[in-house]
């Protein structure tokens, strides 16, 4: 599981060529780190609650990291299945779908708990203190790959589904992502006028 591995152990696994983890744990961890400097910017501006909300999104990340990896390996598996008779391709065809809707469950709980940190982070930065502001800014940027990474993920999901309403579900949570992404960059935009002032 990538909550209970070593940083440069993920690295490497991510680095080796195989094909998980990939994208979407990565933007995972993206809103892991992004919550906690969060979390770290509104203790420093005495708001406890609001810190206690972001830890408790950064700890909900790791786990979607690790439902990310799972959900891809089930995806490459079915992929993998043999197809040399009809029923082998009908049993390969059905277990690519349920796979692969299946998989979008993960970068979809990243879209929604990327519009949750964005909350955070403006509730913060209403009121932060000066010396945290960067902090802001940087875990709002991470927060920005974490929805770009969802979107995309979600993209590459849509491709093989052949299911009109799952289809539809995933076409929303990539304009949403999209809406969020532009959120962030305006967060980001007044973080730094701040920073200028």
């Amino acid at each position: 599981m990538i909550r209970h591995e070593t940083i440069q152990d993920y690295v490497d696994r991510l680095a080796s060529g195989k094909p998980t983890p990939g994208g979407g744990a990565t933007g995972a961890l993206l809103l892991a780190q992004g919550a906690g400097l969060l979390a770290m910017a509104a203790r420093f501006s005495d708001h406890e609650e609001i810190a206690r909300r972001a830890a408790t999104l950064a700890t909900h990340a790791l786990s979607v990291s690790d439902d990310d990896e799972q959900a891809f390996a089930g995806v490459a598996e079915a992929f993998g299945l043999p197809r040399d008779t009809d029923g082998q391709q009908r049993e390969r065809s059905e277990r690519i779908q349920e796979e692969t809707e299946a998989a979008a469950g993960p970068p979809q709980a990243l879209v929604a708990a990327g519009r949750e940190a964005l909350t955070i982070a403006e509730q913060v930065l209403a009121d932060c203190n000066a010396t945290v502001l960067s902090d802001v800014g940087a875990g709002t940027a991470a927060v920005r790959g974490t929805l770009i990474a969802a979107a995309l993920t979600l993209e590459t999901d849509l491709a093989p589904l052949k299911d009109d309403d799952a289809r539809a579900r995933i076409r929303r949570d990539i304009e949403d992502a999209g809406d969020l992404v532009t959120r962030a960059d305006e967060i980001i935009d007044r973080v730094r006028e701040r920073i200028r002032q």
